[in-house]
């Protein structure tokens, strides 16, 4: 053999060893990302099954079946907090999305059922995926947890914790799979009222939203926040990391379409928006708290009990249904403390004609943050014939029976919380809506952590907001009026000229703060409302004219000018931040 036919042949063989040495690595490598991408479905199975599952059927089971949420709900709109022309986006684009968001709405506003929602939605599509032969999702795996779980622990550790994947802790500091990040949503910020751990929870969400990762990588996350309105300060700790929206209210064709949803038939669901007219409610009900319960009132058949329209007696008759679903329990305690003679006789007569103001009791407790058994168990040993305690050794387990079976609260880790806040503020707010006292109201408005009771006591008192004409000279006085319009439905915070002198005053209080550094807090708070009203296209509307109103004085129509001028400004800042 020649040295040039050697030299072919060795060339050749050496082609080949490096084209089999390529085809090995190559399958080696598909090996790998198909066992890695396994190994990752696998370990989010768990996380998907139980996020299609948790919280999709409505928590009140009154008067019987109730739809699940997945068959009932309405797509939502929100508005850029800062967007000129007020248009909304649908809120489905902020979990595609890219960057961190910060999503406002007012009490009942829907904003943890969006949550249970996307979750249940994003976990039903990856699932649908298949592990290997369907196309997945494009979208960003969905987690979420309570903004109190950032409290004491980091977010990489709450989200272990909170799903520990069949003994696998879910690693959020990793991508989910090959392309894909997390979405985590943080919900319910404004529930975390202790002052100490609010400040904590806004420090820690600002931070991962500005800190990049160590070695320059994006992050394998992006973040959600869900939150009540939030005091200007609050605002500014979060800063430019993330885009601000409102959860727009229910429009007339939104509650049109839950009835269609919600009722088996198209006469049923007209009979019913037949009956939110006759209520009076049809303003109230683009709030989809008041818009969900009036379904289950009205199907449930307790539409012709309410003594007199309105969404306060519509909330009465609901709250009094679900006490009297849960009665049994109150029933079999008393039977109980009957057993035990001497004075469990006199304590069950006693306990038996206050089961709605035990419930008020432990409502207040959670509003505030406290344990409602707790609270409970003390106001009972105060005002008792006897304490309950000494004559039941298990009384803290009946009182959180007693609770759990009205369907207001549900059990964590922690004891008894909430399932619909609002109505556990309603609830709380009874004691003030009974022995109305203004001043006392206006100093709840201005304080963060009641803020929300006082908005349900105003309602329960029937009291007409115009009473507030008097205080708006007054800087406190003028941001209670401004919470209360930021804090109802559109149609339930007054007539458009007591709304118009509202946002005169708050221009008026907000223009001075600028000049007097003593009133520079009350200035930004005014200038927070200001901007979370606008949102609103009948405010926004109603600022113009106060601008351009001759009959105002000068300096509230420069200041509606100059509000308009700030407020594009720090719309181009904060895109130009992003």
């Amino acid at each position: 053999m020649g040295l040039d036919v050697s030299d072919q042949l060795a060339s050749v063989v050496g082609g080949t060893v490096t084209l089999l040495t390529g085809i090995v690595t190559v399958a080696i490598a598909v090996r790998h990302q198909i066992r890695a991408r396994g190994d990752w479905w696998r370990s989010l199975g768990p996380v998907w099954r139980g996020e299609e599952d948790a919280d999709i059927v409505h928590p009140y089971r009154f008067g019987g079946y109730v739809k699940p949420l997945s068959e009932v709900y309405v797509p939502r709109r929100a508005v850029p907090r800062l967007a000129p022309s007020g248009d909304g986006v649908d809120v489905a684009d902020l979990f595609s999305g890219t960057g961190n968001v910060l999503l406002i709405g007012e009490p009942g506003s829907g904003k943890t059922a969006l949550v249970r929602y996307g979750s249940a939605c994003s976990a039903r599509r990856w699932l649908a995926g298949g592990a290997r032969r369907r196309p997945c999702p494009s979208e960003p795996v969905l987690v979420s947890l309570p903004a109190a779980a950032l409290a004491h622990q980091s977010l990489p550790a709450a989200l272990a914790e909170a799903y520990p994947c069949d003994g696998a802790p879910l690693d959020v500091e990793r991508a989910p799979g090959p392309g894909r990040r997390w979405l985590v949503c943080v919900d319910a910020l404004d529930a975390v009222t202790d002052p100490d751990e609010r400040a904590v929870v806004l420090n820690r969400l600002a931070e991962l939203a500005r800190a990049p990762d160590p070695s320059g990588a994006a992050r394998p996350w992006r973040l959600l926040v869900t939150t009540r309105h939030l005091a200007e300060d609050e605002l500014a700790v979060l800063g430019d990391g993330y885009s601000a929206y409102h959860l727009a209210p229910f429009t007339d064709a939104d509650v049109a379409l839950l009835a269609a949803h919600w009722f088996p038939d198209a006469a049923s669901a007209r009979g019913f928006l037949e009956w939110t007219h006759t209520q009076g409610i049809t303003g109230p009900m683009h709030n989809p708290l008041t818009a969900t319960i009036a379904v289950l009132v009205w199907g449930g058949g307790q539409a012709g009990a309410a003594p007199q329209p309105g969404p306060a007696a519509l909330l009465d008759e609901f709250v009094r249904a679900l006490l009297h679903g849960g009665r049994d329990s109150l029933d079999a305690t008393c039977a109980a403390l009957r057993r035990r003679p001497p004075a469990g006789e006199a304590v069950a007569d006693w306990l038996a004609t206050r089961h709605a103001e035990l419930v008020e009791v432990a409502a207040t407790a959670a509003g505030a943050g406290a344990d409602p058994v707790a609270a409970v168990v003390e106001w009972s040993a105060a005002h008792a014939p006897a304490p309950p305690a000494r004559v039941l050794p298990d009384w803290p387990g009946r009182v959180r029976q007693i609770l759990l079976a009205t369907d207001l609260f549900r059990a964590d880790r922690r004891g008894l919380c909430s399932v619909w806040p609002s109505l556990v503020e309603y609830l709380a707010a009874g004691p003030l809506a009974r022995d109305w006292r203004p001043d006392e109201w206006v100093t709840l408005m201005n304080t963060g952590s009641t803020r929300f009771v006082a908005l349900q006591a105003i309602s329960r008192a029937a009291v007409a907001p115009a009473f507030l004409r008097a205080r708006l000279a007054q800087p406190r006085g003028a941001i209670a009026a401004g919470h209360l319009l930021a804090g109802r439905s559109t149609a339930g915070a007054g007539a458009p000229s007591f709304r118009a002198d509202v946002l005169a005053a708050l221009l008026t209080h907000w223009s001075a703060g600028q000049e007097v550094p003593a009133g520079r807090d009350a200035a930004r708070e005014c200038y927070s409302l200001l901007t979370t009203l606008a949102a609103d296209r009948a405010d926004r509307d109603l600022l113009h004219e106060i601008a351009a109103d001759p009959r105002r004085p000068g300096d509230v129509r420069r200041a509606a000018a100059l509000f308009f001028a700030v407020r594009t400004r720090d719309a181009h800042r904060s895109r130009a931040a992003r």
